[in-house]
C-alpha cells in the first residue's frame, strides 16, 4: 500500500490496543499480543550500551513480519500493550503487568538475562547486555493490580486501580529527584509529593520526560534525567532544556503545568521525544516543548498553548507524539503535523499542506492538517491513535466506508435469494470465518468460551450524562434530524443536572429523567429477562413500561396516546420515567432505562416514529437517538436467527385464540412460504427495499447484519454492547457482571446477587412447544448462513456463525 497514508493493516484481525516505537505492538479482540518490526537495539541503547542484535522487544522469534507473542502470555487476556524504545509491556485483564526486551537500565522492572554478554544466561537487573526475549511479570509491590502502563526510552510507568502512579528504570521522579543506582533502578517506586495524593487517569513517557493527567484534569510533568541522546552528547542538555515540562520549578520532581491549562480539564496526553500534546474535555489540543515544528502553532515552546490549523474546530479525543511528529484525532478525522520526512503525518506525498522545497515530494507540516486515505473518505470511527518514533498507528471501526472488510450485502440490489449472495470480501478477510465454516461445529468446551468476548467491549466510563452532553458536538445533519421529531427538542433541557449520573434535569419543582441505557433488541432473544434482572439491582429503577416502543411506533405528529399518554409525544415518553426520577432524586447514582426490543431492527430506514419505509427521509433510528441521547449505553442481544424465528412464530400464534395450537409442521410451511416471499421480493425490488419494507417481517428480523451497520455508523463502539443469547444462558452471572460494568454500576453484594440470579427466567416459552423438524432447521440454517457470515465478519467473532453443538431440545 501507500506508506504515506493511513491504510488498513492486518485486515483479518480486530484490535483493542496499539503501540508504536521502533517496533509496533497490538492487542487483538481475543486478548492476544502481536508484534512486528525491529528486534535489535541499534540506534543508541542504554546511554551508549553496545547494540544487541536480539534485544527481545518482539517477545518472540521470527523476523520483521507480524506474529503473536505467546510463552507466559498464553491463556492471558491482554487489554493494553505499550512500547518503549527497545522494550514492550502488556497489561492483563486480571491486573498483571508483563514486560520484555532490553533491560539495560532496569526498564523491564524485573530480572532478565545477559549479565556479562548477550549470550550469558546469568541473571541481571541492568547492564549493557541485560535483556529478555520472553514476557515476564514485572515485580510490582505485593497486592498491586495494574490497570494501565506506559513505556519511554529507558523508563517505565504503571497506574494501579486506585490511580497511584509508579515508575522504574532511568527515572528519579519517584525517588526524590535522584536516579537510583543502576542495579536498583528496576524496582517500581510509588511517585511521591503532590501527585501522590491525586488519582492519575492518563499518562505517557517520552525520551526525556513523562506527563500525567489527574481525575481533576490537572497535568503534572517530570524530567527523567535522560538527555534524549543516549548520553552521547559532549555537552549534556540540562533538564527542561527544550521546555518539555511546560512549567518552571524543580524539573526533577513532578510539578503541575499551569498557564493556558489553568481551569481546563485535560483528559488525554502524549509524550514525544521532548514535546507534549494534550487534549481537554472540550476537545481542544494544547502543545509545548521541543521544536516549534511539532507544536502546530506559534508562540513560546516552553509553555502550553492551543494548537490551531484544521483541527481547531473539531472535537479531539485522541492525541499522539512521536520523535519529530504529532497527531490528533476526533471520532471521524485524523490530523498530523511536524516533520513528514518519514511520512508520519498521514498527509501523503505532494500535498501542499507541507513545505515542498527543491522538488521533494514531502516536507514539514507546520499546522495540523487532515490525514488523507480511507479514513478521510468517511465511514470510519477512530478509537485509538498512537505514534511510533517514525511511524503512526490508529484503530478505527469500519462503518461502511472505503476499504471496507465486508461489503454491505443489503446494497447488493437485484439478487434473487439471500442464499445465493456471494461475499465481495477479499480472501484474506475470510480466514477466521472460513475456518469455522469448514468444521461442522465450534468447540465450546473451553472454560471461558461463553465469556471471553465480553472484556474487549468494556471500557471505563469517564463522564456522566451531564458532562457527556455538554461536550457533544451535534451532527452536521441535525437540520435534517430535528424536523423528524421536533417535540423531542422542545422538552429536552439545554443542560443536564451534574449531580446525577443519569440524564436528569429540574423542571420547576420536580426532577425529570430520560434513559441512561436502552436494550435495543432483538425481540425473542432474552431482552425481557435481562431488563428485569437488571431492575433487581438496588440502584436501577424501572420505567412504567419496560418496552414502550415509543421511538419506533409513536408517530410524529402524534396521533393519540400511543404508549406515552396522554398525547403520545416526547413529553409523555419522559413521563414514563417519573417514578424512576423520584428515586434518582434520593439516590443520585441511580439509573433508569428501557428495553423496547424492536428498536435494533427498526434501523436501516424501517421505522422512525412510525413506519418510515415509504417516507421521503434519509434519517434513520440510530441517527435520531444519537442526537437526542448521545450518552446512551446500548445493549443488543443476538440469538441464533433460526431459533429466534421459531420462537417468534409460536409467540405470535399464541395471540390467535381462535386458531388451533401450532405444530412444527405448521412452522415448516410458514418458513417455506416466507422464504419464497422473500425471494420473490428480492427478485423484483432488491434486498435493500425488501429489508426496509419488512417482507416478510419475522424472517427479516433475524438478518442482523442488515441492521448493525446503521448502528455502528452512528454510535461509538464503546457505547454498544453486543451479547449472544446462547452465552448469556450458559453464564448468566458473568454476563450480568459485564452488563453492570458496561453501565458503570457497582457490583452487587452477595445478598443482592441472590436476588438478581434467583429471579425466575422471564418470558421463556421454548419448553412449551415441540422440537423443530430437522429439515426445517437445515433449510433455515442454509438461508441465514450468508447473513451470519457477514455478522461474524463485522464483529470479528466466529460465535456469530452459530456453529454451537446442537441442543437436546429446542
Amino acid at each position: 500500500g501507500d506508506e504515506s497514508l493511513p491504510e488498513p493493516a492486518l485486515r483479518h484481525l480486530t484490535f483493542i490496543s496499539a503501540a508504536g516505537s521502533r517496533h509496533s505492538a497490538v492487542v487483538t479482540a481475543d486478548g492476544v499480543v502481536w508484534t512486528m518490526g525491529h528486534n535489535d537495539s541499534r540506534g543508541g541503547g542504554g546511554h551508549g550500551s553496545t547494540p544487541l542484535d536480539a534485544s527481545g522487544q518482539l517477545g518472540r522469534g521470527g523476523g520483521l513480519e507480524p506474529g503473536p507473542v505467546e510463552g507466559p502470555l498464553r491463556g492471558k487476556f491482554v487489554v493494553q500493550v505499550v512500547t518503549g524504545r527497545y522494550h514492550t509491556m502488556a497489561v492483563t485483564a486480571d491486573g498483571e503487568l508483563y514486560s520484555w526486551g532490553l533491560n539495560d537500565w532496569g526498564q523491564l522492572g524485573r530480572q532478565a538475562v545477559g549479565a556479562t554478554s548477550a549470550s550469558d544466561p546469568s541473571p541481571c537487573t541492568s547492564g549493557a547486555s541485560c535483556h529478555s526475549g520472553t514476557p515476564g511479570l514485572v515485580s510490582m509491590p505485593g497486592g498491586v493490580r495494574v490497570v494501565g502502563a506506559a513505556a519511554g526510552r529507558y523508563v517505565s510507568m504503571a497506574v494501579d486501580e486506585s490511580g497511584r502512579l509508579y515508575t522504574w528504570g532511568h527515572d528519579g521522579c519517584s525517588n526524590g529527584g535522584k536516579v537510583p543506582e543502576r542495579h536498583e533502578a528496576y524496582k517500581p517506586r510509588l511517585v511521591s509529593g503532590e501527585l501522590a495524593s491525586k488519582r492519575v487517569v492518563a499518562f505517557d513517557a517520552g525520551y526525556v520526560f513523562w506527563l500525567a493527567a489527574t481525575a481533576e484534569g490537572e497535568v503534572y510533568t517530570c524530567n527523567s534525567q535522560d538527555d534524549g541522546y543516549a548520553g552521547t552528547l559532549p555537552d549534556k542538555h540540562p533538564p527542561n532544556w527544550g521546555g518539555e515540562l511546560g512549567r518552571d520549578g524543580d524539573p526533577l520532581i513532578p510539578g503541575r503545568v499551569a498557564g493556558a491549562l489553568s481551569g481546563l480539564k485535560v483528559e488525554v496526553v502524549a509524550a514525544g521525544r521532548e514535546h507534549a500534546v494534550v487534549a481537554t474535555a472540550d476537545g481542544k489540543v494544547f502543545t509545548w516543548g521541543g521544536r516549534s515544528l511539532l507544536l502546530g502553532r506559534e508562540g513560546s515552546p516552553k509553555e502550553p498553548a492551543q494548537a490551531l490549523g484544521e483541527l481547531a474546530n473539531d472535537n479531539i479525543r485522541y492525541v499522539s507524539a512521536g520523535e519529530y511528529h504529532s497527531g490528533a484525532a476526533s471520532e471521524t478525522t485524523v490530523y498530523g503535523w511536524g516533520s513528514n520526512d518519514y511520512l508520519c503525518t498521514g498527509v501523503g506525498k505532494h500535498n501542499k499542506v507541507q513545505n515542498l522545497e527543491g522538488g521533494h515530494d514531502r516536507g514539514d507540516v507546520l499546522l495540523p492538517a487532515k490525514a488523507l486515505g480511507p479514513i478521510s473518505e468517511g465511514g470510519w470511527q477512530v478509537q485509538a491513535l498512537v505514534a511510533g518514533y517514525q511511524h503512526a498507528l490508529a484503530i478505527a471501526v469500519n462503518k461502511g466506508g472505503s476499504w471496507e472488510t465486508t461489503k454491505p450485502r443489503a446494497l447488493n440490489e437485484g439478487q434473487g435469494a439471500a442464499t445465493n449472495l456471494a461475499s465481495t470480501s477479499q480472501a484474506s478477510t475470510q480466514t477466521a470465518v472460513t475456518g469455522a465454516i469448514e468444521q461442522q461445529y465450534t468447540d465450546t468446551s473451553a472454560p471461558d468460551y461463553h465469556t471471553r468476548y465480553l472484556a474487549p467491549q468494556l471500557h471505563p466510563i469517564e463522564l456522566n450524562a451531564s458532562e457527556y452532553a455538554k461536550r457533544y458536538r451535534r451532527s452536521d445533519r441535525f437540520n435534517l434530524i430535528e424536523p423528524e421529531s421536533p417535540d423531542i427538542w422542545k422538552v429536552l433541557p439545554p443542560a443536564y443536572d451534574p449531580r446525577f449520573k443519569n440524564p436528569c434535569w429540574m423542571a420547576g419543582q420536580r426532577l425529570r429523567c430520560i434513559p441512561y441505557f436502552h436494550i435495543l433488541g432483538v425481540s425473542k432473544c432474552g431482552t425481557t429477562d435481562l431488563y428485569h434482572r437488571l431492575s433487581k439491582h438496588p440502584e436501577l429503577f424501572e420505567s412504567r413500561n419496560k418496552g414502550p416502543h415509543w421511538w419506533d411506533e409513536c408517530p410524529y405528529p402524534p396521533k393519540g396516546a400511543c404508549t406515552a399518554p396522554p398525547n403520545g409525544d416526547f413529553d409523555g415518553y419522559v413521563d414514563l420515567f417519573t417514578d424512576a426520577a423520584e428515586k434518582i432524586l434520593k439516590l443520585p447514582t441511580g439509573l433508569t432505562g428501557e428495553a423496547s426490543s424492536n428498536t435494533f431492527t427498526s434501523a436501516a430506514g424501517v421505522y422512525l416514529r412510525g413506519p418510515s419505509m415509504d417516507r421521503n427521509t434519509t434519517v434513520t433510528m440510530p441517527e435520531l437517538m444519537r442526537e437526542a441521547s448521545p450518552f446512551l449505553r446500548n445493549i443488543i442481544i443476538f440469538r441464533n436467527p433460526v431459533d429466534r424465528y421459531y420462537s417468534a412464530f409460536y409467540y405470535y400464534r399464541w395471540w390467535l385464540k381462535d386458531e388451533p395450537t401450532p405444530t412444527p409442521e405448521d412452522f415448516h410451511k410458514t418458513a417455506v412460504r416466507d422464504i419464497a416471499e422473500w425471494q420473490s421480493c428480492v427478485g423484483q425490488n432488491g434486498m435493500k427495499w425488501c429489508v426496509r419494507h419488512y417482507i416478510p417481517q419475522q424472517l427479516i428480523k433475524g438478518m442482523y447484519s442488515e441492521f448493525i451497520m446503521d448502528w455502528l455508523a452512528n454510535w461509538p463502539r464503546d457505547q454498544l454492547l453486543f451479547l449472544r443469547n446462547e452465552d448469556y444462558s450458559k453464564t448468566p452471572r458473568e454476563h450480568m457482571e459485564a452488563v453492570l460494568k458496561f453501565l458503570g454500576m457497582r457490583q452487587p453484594t452477595d445478598a443482592e446477587w441472590q436476588t438478581i440470579m434467583g429471579m425466575e427466567t422471564r418470558n421463556k416459552n421454548s419448553d412449551k412447544y415441540k422440537k423443530m423438524l430437522p429439515e426445517t432447521r437445515a433449510m433455515l440454517e442454509d438461508f441465514y448462513q450468508p447473513f451470519n457470515e457477514r455478522l461474524a465478519e463485522i464483529l470479528s467473532d466466529e460465535r456469530y456463525l452459530w456453529r454451537d453443538p446442537p441442543k437436546t431440545s429446542t
